[in-house]
């Protein structure tokens, strides 16, 4: 069990870190080649601090990258809340690989209708909610 929860899930012989996470890879495979994308890659690792001295290095360990004829298209993230770790690491991962699209994406049906949207699509619905009140 994670610190928040979420129970590690196999499918295909790929662990997942949460339910949520191995639905999301199911809708990437339903979608492949139709927005653009023919390979998914799970659990892809980017350096983001290298090893200094003893301290080890810092990395960005997003849940799914994905690739069309071998280029890198997006990276993909599926997440529950961002923590502020999470968001410093996203923000060095934006900065030292410019040339990759970022994507949080959340389960948020109660919100929209909508199965998946992005982080920033659920922060403006929860905002206007709020000021709907």
């Amino acid at each position: 069990m994670s610190k928040y929860n979420a129970k590690k899930i196999e499918y295909k012989g790929i662990v997942f870190d949460s339910t949520v996470e191995c639905e999301y890879y199911q809708y990437l495979e339903r979608q492949l080649n139709i927005f653009g994308f023919d390979e998914i890659e799970v659990q892809p690792k980017y350096e983001l601090i290298p090893k200094v001295g003893k301290q080890r290095k810092s990395e960005y360990i997003a849940d799914f990258a994905l690739f069309n004829n071998g280029k890198l298209v997006e990276v993909i993230d599926v997440k529950g809340m961002a923590t502020e770790t999470a968001k410093l690491k996203a923000k060095l991962f934006r900065y030292l690989y410019p040339d990759v699209k970022l994507t949080w994406i959340c389960k948020a049906p109660k919100y929209t209708g909508e199965e998946w949207i992005t982080y920033e699509e659920l922060k403006k619905v929860r905002r206007e909610r709020k000021k709907a009140k």
